[in-house]
């Protein structure tokens, strides 16, 4: 599903990724976790162009989004091209992004009818069906002032679903949440999970890394450092670093 080949990126001297490489199954559950500012978040969002990389390659469903020549020139799928293969994917960030003037219902519909042109009348039962699976089903006609953060992230979890991702992407979706609405964000993702959505979760959450996640990765200063079963690298994990990283997890 996802094919990225040594991806590097940098922010003016800053080195944010030395050349990454991780490829994706279908249905396959892949967690990222790592201290703050290890790279985890830049590399989601270099996935789907939210940042534009320096080298590398990445190839979506066999679709190829960027390349690098052989005399080092990045050279991206042209625009429209570009768009196609990006939709693929939908992605949960930290914060929720929801459109502050429009209704949970409308903030749900509002991507595929303006950018998918989809007919509000076949969109409309499709988000009243996401919105019920993330649990929101009595929240249609409510605004996002009016909803808590595991609320939002909910909602922005089934907009993210309204566009028919193949893949979803989420970026550390409960850091900005209090522990106790973090667990009904971690459900939804759950179901998610169970229905063999093929997903690739930044999180500091490490029980739900360790229950739901079919691979862990571990990524420090902008390069995977291991990476296997959550199971190995949990309960036995073999670099220093992360050992360290594990350690200084469960002492908190």
């Amino acid at each position: 599903m996802i094919s990225a080949l040594n991806i590097e990126k940098k922010f003016d001297k800053l080195e944010v990724l030395k050349g990454v490489t991780l490829e994706v199954h279908k249905g396959e559950v892949v967690a990222i976790i790592g201290p703050s500012g290890s790279g985890k978040s830049t590399f989601l969002r270099c996935l789907n162009r939210l940042e534009n990389i320096d080298g590398g390659s990445i190839v979506i469903e066999g679709d190829e989004l960027v390349t690098t020549t052989s005399d080092g020139k990045v050279m991206y799928a042209e625009e429209t091209q570009a768009r196609m293969i990006c939709r693929k994917m939908g992605m949960v960030f930290q914060q929720f992004n929801l459109f502050p003037h429009l209704t949970v219902l409308d903030n749900v519909i509002e991507a595929p009818i303006t950018v998918k042109g989809v007919k509000k009348e076949e969109i409309v039962p499709e988000a009243e069906e996401l919105l019920y699976k993330v649990g929101l089903q009595d929240k249609l006609n409510s605004y996002p002032s009016r909803l808590s953060g595991g609320q939002k992230q909910r909602v922005a979890i089934a907009r993210a679903l309204a566009m028919k991702p193949d893949i979803m992407l989420f970026d550390e979706p409960t850091s900005a949440l209090d522990p106790e609405l973090t667990g009904e964000v971690l459900k939804a993702m759950r179901q998610l999970a169970e229905e063999h959505m093929t997903m690739i979760v930044v999180t500091h959450e490490m029980g739900f890394a360790r229950e739901v996640a079919n691979r862990v990765i571990f990524m420090d200063n902008g390069e995977i450092i291991e990476q296997g079963d959550p199971e190995e690298v949990f309960g036995n994990p073999q670099h220093m670093r992360t050992q360290a990283f594990l350690n200084h997890m469960s002492s908190k």
